[in-house]
């Protein structure tokens, strides 16, 4: 099952145009945690852009719903399944 473009379109509609990290969770009803977004720059991973209001941790609304449109396609790409052991 697919997100619709209808959804991403919406977000960049209604989206502040600077998004706080520790808002994104409660932004986007829960899908994405704060922990997450970290995790993600701190891997050079994470939505373009990103920087800091003094220790918070911001990005551009179009960045952040770039970031989520890719990571869905990404996440479509890859095979269902376990992983196995190594």
């Amino acid at each position: 099952m697919s997100i619709p473009e209808s959804v991403f379109t919406r977000l960049s509609a209604e989206l502040p145009p600077v998004v706080a990290r520790a808002a994104v969770p409660r932004l986007l009803g829960g899908l994405i945690s704060a922990g997450t977004l970290a995790n993600e720059d701190s891997a050079g991973t994470g939505p373009a852009g990103r920087f800091y209001l003094g220790k918070k941790a911001a990005y551009e609304r179009e960045a952040l719903v770039a970031w989520l449109r890719d990571r869905l396609s990404a996440s479509k790409k890859a095979k269902p399944g376990r992983r196995e052991a190594a």
